[in-house]
């Protein structure tokens, strides 16, 4: 009987053995695969951030030279002030940058936003529910660019993002939604401040989550984040009658491409000899990355470990199993059967279940990516909207390729215990195996 049909008995009369040993192989190559794969996803998510808020451009108004206030007005009361009279950024130096080549998305804010008592509904209580509390809403062009939807704080829940062209629309939370039995087309009335006699209605265009479980301790009902909402910016403009926006963020792919922009839009006639102020920023794609990075990090050293820890297990057990056939390899080197022969026997036994164990393997892999896909979508937030997570082939042929070697090395670890001494040696020890 040749070594390769004495490894295929001897695997199928030790079922436990090989059962263990095949799903140690299962596990520990579908693990690094998941992880191998999960890596290039991360790569994936990153590069879609970068399409999406890679850097930015700011431009503000310049708040901070005195030259561009007027001189201090008395408003009563003892109270006195000044008033801005620098530029704005208006809408027509908006759609000038938009058509700017590099510029991947905008969005401008207004940094005082809409504070409003609600007349049409109730907002969630804070400790101190006086009426006449007034709650606030956040400004902007665009809310998909807002850093708590890219960063995955909130989501997008029904309905769809506030967009430039929008007027007299608005975001509200799930919670407040819920409280107020209020749906998307549905519309909210607010008065416009507490000495201010006319009311606003927006429509709710969308809802989203992410503030379920910060209402704690709040005095008032603005302390409570599912009471703030979003407006976009022209309704804002018409109720206050604003001139133009306080700052606004033109979105690029990376840093390098960021300042060119920058130095473009500086020299634009619309823009140049205005009081604004001009920084490259990286802060929304590092804060929108920071998970997947962390991610990212996180598998690769669970590659490094598990291989390790992997490899030192396989080693373990075959060195043990191979120990406690000292009588059977004793007893074949007694009838002539060559060294070459016996670790060819101990080689096929674990390649075979080697082998057996990369179907299994590859099942299993491609049952988790889906899964293992949704996960790295929902770290990254809205600014990653697709992933692919697949195995590769030439990620398979390396991993299996190393697992045979790993395979290979320890067989021939576990079997140089043994097959180097005399057959007689190994049967008159074999009181003293273990």
């Amino acid at each position: 009987m040749n070594f390769f049909k004495r490894a295929m008995k001897y695997c199928f009369r030790q079922r436990l053995r090989s059962l263990l040993l095949f799903l140690t192989f299962t596990l520990l190559s579908t693990t690094v695969l998941i992880a191998i794969s999960s890596k290039e996803a991360v790569q994936q998510g990153t590069k879609q951030i970068k399409e999406t808020v890679g850097a930015s451009v700011r431009i503000e108004i310049d708040t901070n030279d005195m030259n561009n206030y007027g001189s201090a007005e008395d408003y009563g009361n003892g109270a006195s002030g000044y008033t801005y009279n620098g530029d704005f950024i208006t809408q027509k130096i908006v759609d000038k940058i938009a058509g700017l080549g590099k510029v991947i998305g905008y969005n401008a804010k207004s940094s005082e936003g809409f504070w409003g008592i609600p007349q049409s509904f109730e907002p969630l209580p804070g400790m101190i529910n006086a009426s006449g509390l007034a709650t606030p809403y956040q400004s902007l062009l665009d809310s998909s660019l807002d850093t708590k939807f890219l960063n995955g704080t909130y989501k997008l829940e029904e309905g769809r993002h506030i967009k430039p062209d929008d007027k007299y629309v608005a975001l509200i939370s799930k919670e407040l939604a819920d409280k107020n039995n209020l749906a998307v087309d549905d519309k909210i009335t607010f008065q416009n401040g507490i000495d201010e006699a006319g009311t606003s209605t927006f429509t709710i265009v969308g809802i989203f989550s992410g503030t379920e479980g910060l209402t704690h301790s709040a005095i008032t009902p603005d302390g409570i984040p599912a009471n703030l909402g979003y407006i976009d910016v022209n309704s804002l403009k018409e109720i206050y009658e604003l001139q133009g926006y306080d700052y606004l963020d033109v979105y690029t792919h990376t840093p390098e491409e960021a300042k060119e922009l920058m130095e473009t839009i500086k020299n634009l006639p619309e823009v140049k000899g205005k009081t604004f102020v001009f920084n490259v920023n990286t802060e929304d794609f590092d804060l929108v990355s920071t998970p997947l990075s962390s991610f990212g990090s996180m598998i690769d050293a669970a590659v490094l470990l598990i291989t390790v820890i992997g490899s030192l297990v396989i080693i373990l057990l075959l060195v043990l199993w191979t120990r406690g056939r000292k009588k059977e390899i004793g007893i074949l080197l007694a009838i002539g059967r060559s060294k070459v022969e016996i670790i060819g026997q101990l080689l096929s036994e674990n390649i075979l279940i080697g082998l057996l164990s990369m179907g299994a393997t590859a099942c299993l892999s491609n049952i988790l990516t889906d899964k293992i896909g949704r996960y790295i979508i929902g770290k990254a937030g809205e600014s990653v909207t697709d992933i692919t997570v697949s195995i590769a082939t030439p990620d398979m042929v390396r991993v299996y390729g190393i697992g045979l070697l790993l395979v290979c090395f320890a067989v021939f670890v576990a079997s140089y215990t043994v097959i180097r001494l005399k057959p007689k040696d190994i049967l008159t020890k074999m009181d003293y195996s273990f």
